[in-house]
């Protein structure tokens, strides 16, 4: 009968190191947006206590991190959540948006589904510390809008959508929603801009944001969803028509100099 050398002699499971476990930890906690991208980590010295382990075993976490590209270390400033980790999540839509504008509408039509099973899922799962966030940046949005601040009013709204992510306790759609909430601010901040310039525009869009909220607070998550839908395909259809009116514009513009040179 063949013997089988025992599991303590040839196989012996390997525990992951201390760092490497605090290194998993961090890890988690990046992807779960607890530090979001270019957040600065805590130094060590509080990492250390927090772990209750040593700083020899945060450094070599650090270092597990930093080799993974999760952190970049500045020197003498500390360590910094990298922006690599957007650049893996947006699978090269950065760059495709970038050659082709018109995909932006395909982006905005798969926002619309996400952002509905989103909210549902935040309705079944949201504890009170969510809805705190939630309603934090939903006051925070309404401020702007009254003082009329144009860059706190999309920072804000941002925000709020990613609060509702984070609500869904789901490390994908919290990364995943991250990612194209940065994508589509990027290519739409001077529409943005036009609609939360409009009293109509900003009163609609609070009005929309606090029935998703509403929502989610009280646990539904069917009308939770219905909301993010109406919600993005108002934003989605006022985007459209600032876009056209921008382009009757230029045309308009183009007419009026061809008519100045005929009449030279």
């Amino acid at each position: 009968m063949q013997q089988h050398a025992s599991l303590s002699e040839n196989n012996a499971v390997r525990l992951p190191s201390i760092g490497g476990q605090i290194a998993a930890i961090i890890e988690e906690r990046i992807l779960k947006n607890v530090y979001p991208i270019g957040f600065k980590l805590p130094p060590e010295r509080q990492l250390a206590e927090d772990f209750n382990v040593s700083r020899q075993s945060v450094r070599a976490a650090l270092r597990i991190l930093a080799t993974r590209g999760m952190i970049q270390s500045r020197q003498g400033d500390g360590h910094y959540v990298s922006e690599k980790i957007e650049k893996n999540f947006q699978f090269g839509w950065e760059d495709i948006l970038g050659e082709h504008g018109g995909l932006e509408q395909d982006v905005l039509d798969f926002r619309r589904g996400l952002e509905g099973l989103m909210a549902s899922l935040a309705a079944q799962r949201r504890t009170e510390a969510d809805l705190k966030r939630m309603r934090n940046w939903l006051d925070e949005l309404r401020r702007s809008y009254e003082e009329e601040q144009i860059d706190r009013q999309s920072i804000a709204d941002v925000a709020f959508h990613q609060a509702v992510a984070e609500a869904t306790h789901n490390l994908l759609f919290t990364r995943l929603s991250d990612s194209l909430l940065r994508l589509l601010h990027r290519h739409t901040r001077q529409n943005l801009a036009n609609m939360f310039g409009s009293d109509r525009l900003k009163n609609d869009l609070m009005e929309q944001h606090e029935a998703i909220y509403a929502a989610i607070e009280r646990g539904d998550s069917d009308a939770a969803a219905q909301a993010a839908g109406l919600h993005l395909d108002y934003v989605r259809d006022s985007l459209q028509r600032a876009r056209d009116q921008h382009e009757r514009e230029a045309v308009s513009n183009a007419l009026v100099y061809t008519d100045t040179h005929k009449k030279k």
